[in-house]
């Protein structure tokens, strides 16, 4: 697998993500469009702040790792989340969202665990982690994916869910090395 950024695809994410506020707040039609725009607003708090979460751990690979592929990764991390919260603004500002400022308290645990760590088993740790936050990110975007009723929505959380698809790839391939065991990656859209 290549360490090229996916930017046209998190451009495209965020194109699509551009035109979502208008409709996640306007759903009045039925309660149950109104349940699926509030699912789609929850759904990319918690996308925000996976990114935001994601950054900061990366960070701390890169300070951390003495491994090439473990760094490359990590940079990838940044590069990838940092333009998808960037693109995602003028969306998050329309919805009244606002991009978190730091991580959340399981973030805040998972960087104390890693942060007495250092070499091999930094790397072994980090690398689990990413497959299995990856894992859950997967899963959420699968549901997204489900759930939503709104075309244009529906086609970026697609293509949010082949960005993350292709992470969980390269983390997976990345601890294969380490000797983690990754799990099976759900199929497309199940």
């Amino acid at each position: 697998m290549k360490f090229a950024p996916a930017f046209p695809t998190l451009l495209a994410l965020a194109a699509a993500f551009a035109c979502a506020p208008a409709i996640a707040q306007t759903s009045t039609e039925t309660s149950g469009q109104a349940k699926t725009a509030h699912h789609d607003t929850e759904f990319l708090k918690e996308a925000n702040q996976g990114s935001v979460d994601e950054i900061d751990l990366a960070h701390l690979a890169l300070k951390k790792s003495d491994n090439p592929d473990v760094k490359s990764f990590a940079q990838r991390m940044i590069d990838d989340h940092t333009k998808l919260l960037n693109d995602m603004k003028p969306f998050d500002m329309e919805a009244g969202l606002t991009i978190p400022d730091h991580d959340d308290a399981a973030t805040d645990a998972q960087k104390a665990k890693l942060d007495v760590l250092s070499g091999k088993s930094f790397d072994k740790a980090y690398m689990k982690d990413m497959v299995d936050d990856h894992h859950k990110d997967l899963e959420a975007f699968i549901a997204e994916e489900k759930y939503t009723e709104y075309p244009a929505f529906k086609t970026a959380v697609e293509q949010g869910e082949q960005v993350v698809r292709d992470h969980l790839q390269l983390a997976d391939q990345i601890a294969k090395k380490d000797g983690v065991t990754p799990e099976p990656v759900p199929a497309a859209g199940m």
